[in-house]
């Protein structure tokens, strides 16, 4: 295998205000370009990792698909609650669904612009007015659509993740949490990641975690 030096970038992840970005990395003798953040697996990863970025790029593309599901909410179209739900699942949802592994780094203020997209899609298919407040569209959601908070669904995603993974016998995972073990009380206090919401899940494969 080759490493294609035009696809190749550095990023510097750091928490301080200022990053070094005079590495001067090189692959065969050419230097690699250094940028703010960098997109892997279709998620966006920023320098400082707060996914500021891609919470925003999100919503840019759940606005877009938003519009179709506020058109087919009209009653002209003799569309169903149960089918809309399913549109939305289908063409919103699945979007806020690829972002599970960076649940534990997203900031309060971006789990709400999420869950906005949600409640906004909810109030149309469910004809409420737009100030209903926000508990009550959760608590409809759920009873009539099926859908959970995003932060909760999120969640959900992360624990069937693990939990496949472990049945399954996956390496990366088994190492992940090996690692996760070793080091659980600095990790769940200090320095949490997406596996500290797992950890239910963790306990049914190692009972002694």
């Amino acid at each position: 295998m080759k490493i294609s030096i035009e696809k190749s970038c550095s990023v510097v992840f750091s928490g301080y205000k200022k990053e070094s970005d005079n590495l001067n990395l090189k692959i065969y003798g050419n230097r690699i370009v250094s940028q703010k953040e960098i997109k892997f697996l279709g998620i966006k990863f920023d320098s400082k990792l707060n996914f500021n970025i891609l919470v925003d790029e999100i919503k840019e593309r759940c606005n877009k698909r938003l519009n179709i599901i506020k058109i087919l909410s009209n009653k002209k179209w003799g569309l169903n609650q149960n089918t809309l739900g399913n549109l939305y699942k289908s063409l919103v949802g699945s979007i806020l669904d690829y972002s599970f592994p960076c649940l534990n780094s997203f900031s309060e203020n971006n789990i709400k612009k999420l869950q906005s997209i949600q409640n906004t899609a909810v109030r149309s298919i469910l004809k409420l007015k737009y100030d209903t407040p926000s508990n009550i569209v959760h608590h409809e959601a759920f009873n009539k659509l099926k859908l959970l908070t995003v932060s909760n669904r999120l969640f959900e995603l992360s624990e069937i993740y693990v939990g496949t993974g472990l049945s399954h016998s996956i390496p990366l995972v088994e190492r992940l949490v090996k690692e996760y073990k070793e080091g659980f009380e600095s990790r769940y206090i200090e320095y949490p990641t997406p596996l500290c919401n797992c950890y239910l899940t963790i306990s049914s494969f190692f009972p002694e975690t």
